[in-house]
């Protein structure tokens, strides 16, 4: 069987109408089709292999956790203010009105390609090899999108509710295949069955000296693996999973060595009515845009990576909450801040002269990795020592686990200033290992393990947001009127976040919101 004259735009709103629209998925071919056939495992293979369509996360997860901050004088200060689709998040609303699809219609965008693959790998050219892992690498992705989908869309699954709302599980390229979503219980059989085709994998993360990062390698599902069976509560899994990736690469990038400033600041004049000063704003050397070529051998050769994904934000300022400033001085040498190279280098002072009042100044940090926009969030060599160590705390081997995140803290930790970290009890370790995971990971994997602690055994993780902020309704901020606190507390069915009200119509009534 061939392909012919398929383009991704239409069969993809044919066949599924929640979807995003988007180019043809086949480039031109040069010979006399307007569209190429598919009929070797190499053009499925350099269909995976087109990074910029797969790299992306717009993450509202990202808005909705505590490492956001939010403050009425931000907002005023703002130009424009905060936009009222992104407090939809923010401020955890039973509904999304903003007509932008993002995380939902990119993620499934992803899935149909995963789905293309999986349709016709049997019947494309190629070694049994290449299209084994070619299937393995499909259903990877599938399962990492639908993953990211479950985290920010439905209830964290206990085993216990698995007749909650679940997600629209799309198996196929067929048009005949239904929308609606299925129960929460057959979402996680869904990925958990996928993720077990995707461990078949053997293609490695290196290969001619080089890391695939932009694949779906060995490294990357088993990374992958330990993520997902963290979130589950399967410890002997995740740590198995762990295990295998440090067997196959496990280098850290050490930021006393490899990081270092842009030559690029920004340049802003504050307070000329008053006392003029000229600000210089620095920034890491990876304030680089994903455009051509730009940015991406940065990211490809961040020693730490293990699968080249970013969380994207539009509005360009991750906004950091105190509560998350406060957290890199809690075990920081001296308690000094700047000792913590992640600080120093990510978190750029006076970032608000971008967007907010320049005379009188208003000054607030924001947190900047790759340009303004992007974060890494795909699994990495620091996040898998920081599963494992908190893995051995929690089976009170929390000595260990203390060692386990030594090699991390000596990459992160400004050499001059460097103490070993301690801990007096388990608590304490498991306590220490958490602070160090929010550190590392800011709003790319915070909401993720909001609803793992909040819906574990031990109390003593549970976390109750609470932000204090202006009334507001879909098109406008009802500044004038008096601040209110809104709260998510733990348990709350506002950790699924509201399905885009564009999905909810053009399905038709075929998907259903959550429910408030």
């Amino acid at each position: 069987m061939k392909i012919k004259n398929i383009a991704f735009s239409a069969l993809l709103v044919a066949a599924v109408s929640v979807l995003s629209s988007c180019n043809e998925f086949l480039e031109k071919d040069p010979s006399k089709s307007t569209q190429r056939t598919i009929e070797t495992a190499d053009q499925l293979d350099a269909l995976l292999g087109t990074f910029s369509r797969f790299y992306s996360e717009y993450n509202h997860t990202a808005l909705a956790c505590d490492d956001f901050g939010l403050t009425t004088d931000i907002h005023d200060n703002q130009s424009g203010g905060m936009s009222p689709s992104n407090l939809e998040y923010i401020l955890w609303n039973d509904e999304c009105t903003t007509a932008s699809r993002l995380l939902w219609g990119n993620e499934y965008s992803k899935i149909y390609y995963a789905n293309l693959v999986l349709a016709y790998i049997d019947e494309v050219s190629g070694t049994a090899e290449q299209k084994a892992n070619l299937k393995a690498e499909a259903h990877f992705l599938r399962a990492y999108s639908m993953f990211q989908l479950a985290v920010a869309y439905t209830l964290y699954y206990d085993g216990t509710n698995g007749d909650e709302p679940g997600l629209t599980l799309k198996q196929t390229i067929s048009f005949e295949e239904g929308i609606a979503r299925a129960s929460l219980k057959a979402t996680w059989d869904f990925i958990d069955a996928d993720l077990q085709e995707a461990l078949k994998s053997t293609m490695p993360l290196v290969s001619n000296g080089k890391r695939r990062v932009w694949r779906g390698t060995t490294a990357a599902i088993h990374a992958f693996a330990a993520r997902y069976y963290l979130y589950r509560g399967d410890f002997e899994n995740a740590l198995t999973q762990v295990e295998a990736v440090l067997k196959e690469y496990s280098t850290l990038k050490d930021f006393n060595t490899t990081m270092y400033y842009s030559q690029n600041d920004d340049v802003y004049t504050i307070n000329s009515s008053t006392k003029e000063e000229v600000v210089y704003v620095k920034f890491p050397y990876t304030k680089l845009q994903f455009y051509g070529s730009d940015g991406y051998p940065e990211l490809f050769e961040w020693e730490d990576l293990l699968f080249a994904r970013t969380c994207y934000y539009a509005s360009w300022w991750y906004i950091p909450s105190q509560d998350l400033l406060d957290t890199y001085a809690i075990d920081a040498p001296d308690g000094d801040p700047m000792n913590d190279l992640r600080y120093e280098y990510f978190i750029i002072e006076d970032f608000s002269l971008r967007y907010c009042d320049k005379d009188p100044a208003f000054r607030y940090p924001g947190f900047c990795q790759f340009y303004y926009d992007n974060i890494i969030s795909g699994p990495t060599v620091a996040e898998m020592l920081l599963i494992k160590a908190e893995i051995q705390a929690r089976q009170g081997k929390w000595q260990e686990a203390m060692e386990t995140i030594d090699p991390l803290r000596q990459a992160r930790i400004k050499a001059s200033a460097y103490t070993k970290l301690t801990a007096s009890s388990q608590a304490d370790a498991i306590r220490k290992i958490l602070q160090e995971r929010r550190r590392e990971m800011p709003f790319t994997i915070r909401w993720y393990d909001l609803k793992r602690l909040n819906a574990n055994d031990d109390p003593s993780d549970d976390v109750t947001i609470t932000r204090v902020f202006y009334p507001y309704n879909s098109s406008a901020v009802m500044n004038n009127d008096p601040v209110q606190t809104y709260t998510l507390e733990p348990g709350s069915r506002h950790y699924a976040l509201p399905i885009p009200n564009t999905e909810i119509d053009l399905a038709k009534g075929e998907i259903v919101q959550n429910t408030y």
